[in-house]
């Protein structure tokens, strides 16, 4: 009995598995912010992240109560999200350049 109370206690604090992400706002390099349609599906138990445009492999990932952080990788961009129940911050370092764009959005499920 104990045992599965010390696995429901754990099971509750983690993070989901697999959500959804959609970013309305972008911004890139010093231009003004725009409206933006942004989907990313990420799959934490496959370390990836599906998009429109390709996949990337997720190197890593950072849990705390209300804060999910990952680290991911695609062909010649490197990227961070931060994920809270109340927002999500996308920022992308393109290589070539280098350039960076970011959006700001939300995640559904991802707590």
């Amino acid at each position: 009995m104990r045992q599965l109370f010390l696995i429901g206690c754990l099971c509750m604090a983690s993070s989901a598995q697999a959500f959804v992400c959609r970013f309305q706002t972008e911004c890139y390099e010093a231009e003004a912010c725009g409206a933006a349609d942004y989907l990313i599906d990420v799959q934490l138990q496959n370390q990836s992240v599906s998009t429109a445009d390709g996949d990337w492999v997720i190197v890593a990932k950072k849990s705390e109560a209300a804060l999910i952080t990952l680290f991911a990788a695609a062909k010649g961009v490197e990227y961070l999200v931060s994920i809270t129940p109340e927002a999500a911050r996308l920022s992308g370092h393109l290589n070539a350049g280098p350039r960076a764009i970011q959006y700001l959005g939300t995640c559904e499920g991802a707590f």
